[in-house]
């Protein structure tokens, strides 16, 4: 049984002196063990030749037995630099083309319903997009628009162009999005200014020309107007008599209007700042400060030289941008401040308009993330009322599904009872379940105003699959159940379970284990479905509603035209299971074995961790290349999504709540124990790699127990204090012991550094220069404090420029491979002799 490092006796005397070895052979740039010589005997242990067989005294025997009784064996490694043709490697895993083959993004069916439009990688470059068009009867597919024939050279992007694609982890170049404009226009930016294509036409014509960069353009429902941000202010254009208006003014160095604040896109998904009126009369939009946020500065060594910029990064515990909600008519004049309540220090979640155009709903996070206010204003008097506040005493995780119904009332997700569901928040602030809680939505597709039945995507049956359902509403059953809560229940508690009550039916309409998503058109008629399993690339079709297959848009079969097509032969899927830990709660694991694993052997294994909230790894989906590129290499592969991880409900997270590094630690180790249990697994070679939140948990792997014999922590967080307010507070609370949401400890306990006499194994740390999420200070006061200990156990590799997210490629090979060479060195020792 493995335990925390403070519980004595954990390792057995062969073990440690198996560690004790591979150690030194680290710290000495080589994982040879001693000098053999032909007899197999060290140097000192060889008898010389002018010494005789009588000199061996018994003692000496007795020594030699002694020493050989402590000495393990090592059994033969199955490791390899070099696995050979056919095999996953960094360079082929992020090459081009794509192993995943072909894949079409944003797809939307075209208003006359023939047609799809989708965003599509090249063969040569799967992240440079462009425009394509396919038949939805036969399939067939034709270029629209290339992303590079309208420039004349490079695209260039402005530094906010670049961290809004950060926030949205948005790695594709060329087109990245678009929008149709009436029935024959579709709308797009490239290369900082907007562009329509026109499909009668079939060519292009440039909406702007300015050397400014417009980002995030939005079309007006009647496709007569494109609003879009410039040099931090709104625009709107007529696109037909193609007059401009500036809309806000007063933006500064520190003053930004029409864009979302760093921790408002980086936390909790608005990556806009203004919201066009159903008839485009009116945008609303957001107007922020941030002067009063701490400067970061960070150096961005390059080739060419050294850069120093200045990022506002909101640490947990300091100021927040402030905001302001403001009305504007869209032919200009003075805007229309909104009262977002009495307390500034707030975050604005979301905002939508009424379906009249009348008024909006804007929604309002408490800065410690435990109460969400829904306001209505009236846009003409600016008056306003509460319309829906949600509470919970942990945290809040905000939906992403808000939408406006005719009579006035909203759709919006919600955690209610543990799992999303769907509710309707009616004009007086009531609300009703209008999905089951046994469904845990991910995302409201579609809703059909004639019958009022929903499409979504989510899962009943297991976390592991998505799957897209159609949920109807039953009056009768509505009407039923009303009258059994009548009998059974108090008024106060038919009140409080109004809301809990489902009445209707839910169907699924996709086959298949495995991540099922959809695009519908406007009347939920259609849709376009993407799919694809632990064995199957990503395929898209269009199917009718009922889930009834239409043409193939991407088959993207594994034929001998296939990128993966060498590789095939060789693909590992991977096991899935389920481990209680420690508290009885059931963990979803899966565990990737080398295909030439055979009964006896005893393999080094490489656990990938993240584990932290709103991620789920374990899943039934074609992306884990990495895994098995480390497979074929000779390790075995274990993942285990314990508390913390998301798509599992509510309470499967609040464990984290003011105790980060507590659960997710124990339900680790539940893991560990579970993996060097297997047969399979030889338990000294066990080693820890993960990114982000997963580097954080790398290092608090290696501090808490003594389980892993090295690890790899990629852009960790070390010191929750450094990180950004939206999301720490969320989980830790205030640091600051004068608040009202300060909890003792929470941030103590839960640094990397309340462990590090700990951090005893050997260690690579990776971290990209330029990282403005996971600011490149963690890893340099991490680098300080191992080397302030006087610890030797440290490597380090630094990629300047580079960002949370590595954009290129040589970057991404390069970091794969010292990720690789890194456990083939220290968890691999030679044969003895």
């Amino acid at each position: 049984m493995s335990s925390l490092r403070p519980k004595p006796n954990f390792l057995s005397l062969k073990t440690t002196l198996v560690r004790r070895a591979t150690f030194a052979a680290f710290l000495a740039g080589s994982l040879t063990l001693s000098a053999c010589n032909n007899d197999g005997a060290e140097p000192s242990e060889r008898v010389s030749e002018n010494e005789t067989s009588s000199s061996t005294t018994s003692q000496d025997s007795l020594q030699a037995a002694a020493r050989q009784a402590q000495t393990r064996q090592r059994p033969k490694t199955y490791l390899t630099a070099d696995p050979g043709n056919g095999f996953l490697t960094p360079e082929n895993i992020n090459g081009s083309p794509a192993l995943s083959g072909k894949t079409l993004s944003s797809p939307k069916i075209a208003p006359s319903g023939e047609f799809i439009t989708v965003l599509q990688g090249r063969e040569d470059d799967a992240r440079q997009q462009d425009l394509w068009a396919y038949d939805l009867t036969t399939g067939e597919g034709r270029l629209l628009v290339s992303s590079t024939d309208l420039l004349e050279e490079p695209e260039v992007l402005s530094e906010e162009e670049k961290n809004r694609r950060e926030r949205a982890r948005e790695y594709g170049k060329g087109i990245i999005t678009y929008s149709w404009v009436g029935e024959n226009l579709l709308l797009f930016p490239l290369g900082g200014d907007i562009y329509l294509y026109d499909l009668e036409a079939k060519e292009s014509r440039q909406v702007t020309a300015t050397k400014g960069f417009e980002t995030d353009p939005k079309v007006s429902a009647d496709g007569s107007k494109v609003a879009y941000v410039r040099a931090n202010e709104l625009y709107i254009k007529d696109l037909k008599s193609g007059l401009e208006r500036q809309l806000s003014d007063g933006a500064s160095e520190t003053v930004r209007n029409a864009t979302a604040s760093f921790v408002v896109q980086e936390e909790l998904d608005r990556n806009t700042g203004f919201w066009l009126s159903p008839e485009a009369d009116y945008v609303a939009y957001t107007q922020i400060d941030e002067s009063e946020i701490a400067i970061e500065n960070r150096l961005d060594f390059g080739a060419d030289g050294v850069e120093n910029i200045s990022q506002r990064y909101p640490f947990a515990g300091t100021s927040n941008a402030t905001v302001k909600l403001g009305v504007v008519s869209a032919k200009g004049g003075k805007t229309r401040w909104l009262n977002l309540g009495n307390d500034e220090d707030i975050y604005l979640t979301r905002v939508i308009w009424d379906e009249d155009g009348k008024s909006l709903v804007a929604g309002v996070l408490s800065r410690d993330n435990k109460t969400h206010t829904f306001r209505r204003y009236n846009v003409r008097n600016g008056n306003a009322e509460v319309l829906y506040t949600e509470t919970s005493p942990t945290w809040l995780n905000i939906g992403n599904d808000l939408r406006s119904q005719p009579d006035g009332s909203l759709l919006w997700s919600a955690e209610r009872n543990n799992f999303r569901q769907i509710f309707n928040i009616d004009t007086q602030g009531d609300i009703t379940a209008l999905t089951p809680e046994n469904l845990n939505v991910h995302n409201l597709l579609c809703q059909n105003n004639q019958t009022g039945d929903l499409y979504v995507s989510g899962w009943q049956d297991s976390p592991l699959e998505n799957h897209i359902f159609k949920v109807s509403q039953t009056e009768e059953s509505d009407a039923e159940s009303s009258t059994e809560a009548d009998e059974t229940e108090t008024d106060d508690a038919e009140e409080d379970n109004s809301a809990n009550e489902f009445a209707g039916t839910v169907t699924q309409i996709t086959q298949g284990a495995g991540q099922h998503s959809a695009s519908f058109n406007q009347d939920c008629t259609r849709y376009i479905g993407t799919y694809s399993s632990v064995d199957t690339p990503p395929q898209t079709r269009a199917f009718n509603a009922d889930g009834t297959p239409l043409a193939w848009l991407n088959e993207n079969k594994l034929d001998g035209d296939h990128p993966y097509d060498p590789y095939l032969s060789n693909h590992i899927t991977p096991e899935f299971g389920q481990i209680s830990g420690k508290d009885g709660t059931k963990l979803d694991y899966m565990l990737f074995k080398p295909l030439d694993l055979k009964a006896g052997q005893e393999r080094a294994s490489i656990t990938i961790v993240y584990n932290g909230p709103g991620v789920q790894r374990v899943k039934r989906d074609f992306r884990n290349q990495f895994a098995q590129m480390l497979a074929h290499h000779g390790f075995v592969v274990f993942q285990i999504d314990g508390r913390g991880a998301s798509n599992h409900g509510k309470d499967f997270e609040d464990g984290l709540n003011r105790a980060m590094a507590t659960v997710e630690v124990t339900d680790q180790i539940a893991g560990a124990d579970f993996l060097r249990a297997q047969s399979f697994i030889d338990d000294d070679r066990m080693g820890i790699y993960g990114w982000s939140y997963g580097g954080y948990m790398t290092l608090q792997m290696l501090g808490q127990t003594d389980i892993y014999a090295s690890g790899v922590a990629g852009a960790p967080v070390t010191d929750w204090s450094l990180y950004d307010t939206a999301y720490t507070e969320r989980y830790l609370g205030d640091p600051n012991p004068e608040s009202e949401n300060y909890t003792e400890g929470a941030y103590e306990n839960s640094s990397v550094f309340a462990h590090i006499d700990g951090i005893t194994e050997p260690i690579l740390l990776i971290h990209g220069m330029a990282d403005d999420n996971v600011v490149f200070r963690h890893s340099i006061k991490f680098m300080d404090a191992m080397q302030t200990s006087g610890k030797q156990n440290l490597r380090v590799m630094t990629y300047p420029g580079e960002k949370h997210g590595f954009r290129k490629t040589e970057n991404r090979i390069h970091r794969d491979r010292q990720i690789l060479e890194f456990f083939l060195e220290t968890l691999d020792l030679p044969d003895e002799g």
